[in-house]
């Protein structure tokens, strides 16, 4: 059973094959039963027409020979010996009674006819107990006959007489009203058997119209229902690509969840939640990569400043604002004695007091600061919105720092500061040239001090 059930849940195809089986089943079913009933129903009609009919039109007959029949035996008992003469009255009861005995023959002959060829779906016993009544009948009508011939015969005959005569025909007519009840009986249930077979038919067939109504219906929601909640879920996360794509963000990475149902859809949004985790993973690399690319392209890779690239961008982005009223400072500077500490300790020991003096002077400065390395030991600090006053009292305070700086492992060195800030119509060159000035003055003064120019 498990094992049916995963090979379902697995195919889409599947379980919208097997709902269409099975509402084709039951329209195959309704056609079928429709066909069965419609023969049945068709059988039964024949049957009427065949037995049912026949005997119908033979009840209103025999109704009117009997009382024909009974009229003349009324004739009889008050005509007497007068009808000997004339015989009319026999005549006609001999004609009346051939004739009651060629319907009852002709119904016996429709109903053998109907038993022999196994026509009879219904009330069997009906038909059987008719032809006993009629073949019961025949012989009191024989009896009756003889004895009216007899009373006949003799002429004049007493009150009696012709009583028990009367009796017996009365018996007669009782037979006939029992065989035309019998008629009549077997006529009504002919008509609610059809009936009945009709109102199974409509009803049968009306409740596998509507199930086959009910699973078409529920095939169609159910496919709408599946496709718009999968499409939708597929539809979100090709949206989201695009956002991802159009602002420039990584991709969140999809949750994955086990699925209930292993179907074609699923195993599409699968595939595509797979491409939307790898395109995320690329988005973030390629991040990672512009990223240390842009740190390699502005960044100094020995102190990790920025780099003489990022100083030219900079300086002329200042230089624009300060065009429009804006103010800047710099302030020039580079490690007193350098090459002394090269040439005494070596290199490394040269890297690491660059790398020293930068993370010291970066922790100190504001975030709207920027610290450039524009060779060798050589830096500049540019300082927006610092008039030369205020830059000259952040480079005092880095100065006096860097001096008081005691890292085990290296020696201890100075720093001299060239300040100047914005002039009127000043460009890349002029600034820093003046900075320049500056700093080659505190040099010249004796090193580790600040100097304006």
């Amino acid at each position: 059973m498990h094992l049916m059930q995963q090979w379902f849940n697995k195919s889409l195809q599947r379980k919208i094959g097997s709902l269409l089986v099975v509402l084709l089943a039951f329209l195959f079913i309704v056609i079928v039963y429709s066909i069965y009933k419609l023969k049945l129903i068709s059988a039964e009609m024949h049957e009427v027409a065949d037995v049912d009919v026949p005997l119908t039109e033979m009840v209103s007959e025999l109704e009117m020979m009997q009382l024909r029949q009974h009229l003349l035996i009324e004739k009889f008992r008050l005509e007497g010996n007068q009808s000997k003469a004339l015989l009319t009255p026999e005549a006609t009861f001999a004609a009346q009674r051939d004739a009651l005995s060629f319907l009852l023959d002709k119904a016996v002959r429709v109903l053998n006819r109907s038993l022999q060829q196994h026509q009879v779906r219904f009330a069997t016993e009906t038909h059987q107990q008719i032809l006993s009544s009629i073949e019961h009948y025949h012989k009191q009508s024989d009896i009756f006959e003889q004895e009216l011939q007899l009373t006949l015969s003799q002429g004049h005959t007493a009150e009696q007489r012709w009583q028990q005569l009367e009796d017996d025909a009365a018996r007669l007519d009782q037979s006939i009203i029992s065989i035309l009840q019998q008629m009549e009986k077997l006529t009504l249930e002919a008509s609610r058997y059809t009936d009945k077979h009709e109102s199974e038919f409509m009803l049968v067939n009306t409740g596998l119209g509507l199930c086959a109504f009910f699973i078409g219906l529920y095939l169609s929601f159910y496919i709408l229902r599946i496709f718009r909640l999968r499409i939708s879920r597929i539809q979100a996360e090709i949206k989201t690509v695009h956002q991802s794509i159009e602002q420039g963000e990584p991709i969140a990475s999809p949750v994955f969840q086990h699925p209930v149902h292993q179907d074609e859809l699923t195993e599409l949004e699968h595939d595509l939640k797979m491409m939307v985790q790898r395109l995320s993973q690329e988005i973030s690399n390629r991040e990672e990569v512009e990223q240390q690319l842009l740190i390699l392209a502005t960044r100094d890779k020995l102190t990790g400043a920025f780099n003489r690239h990022k100083w030219d961008e900079q300086l002329r982005m200042e230089l624009s604002l300060a065009e429009r009223g804006n103010t800047f400072s710099i302030a020039l500077l580079d490690v007193d004695f350098f090459k002394k500490v090269n040439d005494q300790f070596g290199h490394h020991v040269g890297d690491k007091v660059l790398q020293a003096l930068t993370e010291c002077i970066s922790q100190r400065l504001r975030k709207t600061d920027s610290l450039f390395r524009l060779g060798g030991e050589e830096f500049v600090i540019l300082l927006p919105q610092q008039k030369a006053e205020a830059a000259c009292q952040v480079a005092e305070t880095l100065r006096q720092q860097i001096e008081d700086l005691n890292i085990p492992e290296l020696p201890r060195f100075t720093i001299s500061f060239g300040v100047t800030e914005y002039h009127l119509k000043d460009d890349e060159d002029t600034i820093l040239k003046r900075a320049d000035q500056a700093l080659y003055k505190a040099k010249n003064m004796g090193r580790n001090r600040v100097e304006v120019g």
